[in-house]
């Protein structure tokens, strides 16, 4: 009887560590002049790693990139700081967990995007990402085809 319960209580365990580390990935409210959706499936959250996982694609995030991000997420999104931060976390949270390429790695996300974004959202997503890439938007080939894979898929018919 003992094995059994020490299992269970193991299992609890596990559950819990993982709910705490892995998803964790923040519930942001709705507001006004923002769009999305305030799920787990946010597509802000999923457009933050996005923009992060462009902006690391050559290096490590630079204070220019982050602001530049979050900078995009308060004009473009309507997100006040406090929720773009939240957002950008989330979002380097959520792209660290993901594996392959650069346009592996944004086809993970454009799941949320795809669904609850209308066009015009769709086309500032790929404008937004476009000014986060800058040069390497043109220059870097993982960079420019993983942009032009994502532009693809989120700007057909």
């Amino acid at each position: 009887m003992p094995v059994i319960l020490a299992f269970i209580v193991l299992l609890l365990a596990l559950i819990v560590y993982y709910h705490f580390f892995y998803s964790r990935v923040p519930r942001l409210p709705r507001t006004k002049r923002d769009w999305g959706a305030a799920g787990s499936n946010d597509p802000r959250v999923a457009l933050a790693a996005m923009m992060y996982a462009v902006a690391t694609e050559d290096g490590p995030l630079t204070g220019e990139q982050e602001r530049r991000i979050l900078s995009h997420l308060s004009s473009k999104v309507g997100l006040g700081a406090d929720l773009a931060q939240t957002c950008l976390t989330g979002g380097k949270r959520l792209a660290r967990g993901l594996r392959g390429d650069l346009n592996s790695r944004l086809h993970q996300l454009v799941g949320p995007i795809e669904a609850k974004c209308s066009p015009e959202e769709k086309r500032d997503v790929v404008d937004m990402l476009r000014q986060i890439a800058g040069p390497s938007a043109h220059r870097i080939g993982a960079v420019r085809d993983g942009l032009g894979r994502v532009s693809s898929s989120l700007l057909r018919g």
